[in-house]
């Protein structure tokens, strides 16, 4: 409870958990399971209740719903694919293989709200790639500048060098951190030139 802080009710997943979304109209939770097999675990805010598991190839990191709603994203490390799950269906729409493994991700819409594009963080790479939504395609990478300066990073973050990303809410512009810059990027969504 949001006032009380008190708890209301426990869960249980169908396996364990990494990182959660809710859609816009609060009617469901995603869940991304990290377990070896992968799933979303689809629970229904009005009854608190796990109402559907969704199978998928390989464990998740992160996932993330459409400012539309109408889809769930998410990325798994190991198996280096995109799964996108819709959600009237509640069953996989479409996945994309990618050449390193998916992290964080961020989301554009089109001025219909609809999905235009995805940004993907990967793995082993300072950068990111970009994703067409309507064709289902890696469209371009962009490898963010080279260090000016030599930064102390922990070890343990380096197969994650760009790990944070994000559309400002004007939807003009695409920030995107780097570990071994130590810096914040800003790139124009209209041409994706750097800021």
């Amino acid at each position: 409870d949001r006032e009380s802080g008190a708890l209301v009710k426990k869960i249980p997943l169908s396996a364990h958990p990494n990182n959660i979304a809710v859609t816009p109209k609060g009617d469901r939770v995603v869940v991304a399971i990290a377990s070896d097999a992968g799933a979303v675990d689809i629970i229904d805010t009005q009854t608190l209740t796990l109402k559907k598991t969704v199978p998928v190839h390989g464990r998740l990191h992160n996932i993330y719903v459409t400012p539309d709603g109408k889809y769930a994203v998410m990325g798994s490390i190991p198996k280096k694919l995109i799964t996108v799950v819709d959600l009237a269906t509640e069953e996989i729409a479409w996945e994309l293989k990618l050449d390193l493994g998916v992290r964080p991700m961020t989301i554009e819409a089109n001025d219909d709200g609809s999905t235009r594009r995805i940004f993907v963080q990967t793995s082993d790479f300072n950068g990111f790639a970009v994703v067409d939504f309507a064709t289902r395609k890696e469209v371009t990478k962009i490898k963010l500048p080279d260090p000016t300066a030599e930064f102390e990073t922990d070890a343990e973050r380096a197969t994650a060098p760009s790990h944070g990303i994000g559309v400002a809410p004007d939807r003009k512009t695409l920030w995107v951190t780097s570990i071994p810059n130590n810096a914040v990027y800003v790139y124009s969504l209209a041409d994706l030139s750097l800021m």
